[in-house]
């Protein structure tokens, strides 16, 4: 019975005493969860209602089900939460160690929605950089970005290998890039996206599209994030100005 009375759902009840368990830490990441038939008899319900409380989990990002393993306590996703400043340096404020691994470089025809958002004709010049990103070792996005000749050209070697993007656009044009125009989808993994971060094409992911401009130069980068549907999320706040004033003026 709950609080205001009311009878409580009996999926609640595992749900709710499971996420007890894992938020207070004495379940954690990796750690098995009770098998459905067991849970069923301890708390006297069908394994249907079981599944219930358990999908309840998988929504919210606690758990993770793999078919005739069994359910396990998801590893925490890695929050972004801020366009400004980057991904990496946002990760090593929060005391995590972010990493790079270089994968290819090379130069291609600009077409399609690269040529449009840098703004150059089709078949144009442009250097195309592929990377994995790696938080405390483990790969959690797969980066593509695709650069101007006459940047990619005075990017170090380190900055190519080792080092994000951001402050090396910043040492080479003098400043930071001054707005983002950025787009997030949900969808699936393809083959060679699902190689690069470990899992299985049609796994979840995160698709980060992005163009940076510089005031003065135009676009500078255009790229596309793939990232892990288990192990990121990106979480901003909006505030609103000026509210509750008339648009028009009068």
């Amino acid at each position: 019975m709950s609080s205001t009375g009311r009878p409580v759902p009996n999926y609640w009840r595992v749900e709710h005493y499971l996420r007890d368990r894992i938020r207070s830490g004495e379940l954690k990441p990796g750690d098995p969860i009770l098998p459905e038939i067991q849970l069923a008899q301890e708390f006297r319900i069908s394994r249907m209602t079981v599944r219930q409380a358990l999908a309840g989990l998988v929504y919210d990002g606690l758990i993770v089900r793999h078919r005739r393993r069994g359910s396990f306590v998801a590893e925490p996703r890695l929050e972004h939460t801020s366009i400004f400043p980057s991904f990496e340096e946002e990760m090593r404020a929060r005391g995590a160690m972010a990493s790079i691994k270089f994968l290819d470089m090379r130069t291609e025809q600009a077409g399609g929605k690269a040529a449009e958002s840098l703004a150059v004709p089709e078949g144009s010049p442009l250097t195309v950089l592929e990377r994995l990103r790696l938080v405390d070792g483990q790969v959690v996005g797969y980066e593509i970005r695709y650069l101007p000749e006459r940047i990619a050209k005075a990017l170090t070697e380190d900055e190519i290998h080792n080092q994000p993007l951001v402050p090396a656009v910043r040492r080479i044009l003098g400043r930071l890039h001054t707005e983002l125009a950025l787009n997030v989808t949900a969808t699936t993994a393809r083959p060679r996206e699902a190689r690069h971060l470990g899992i299985k094409a049609g796994d979840p992911v995160l698709v980060r599209e992005h163009t940076w401009y510089v005031d003065g130069e135009g676009p500078v980068q255009y790229g596309r994030s793939i990232f892990r549907g288990d192990r990121y999320q990106m979480s901003l706040r909006f505030t609103a100005t000026n509210a509750g004033k008339s648009s028009s003026g009068s």
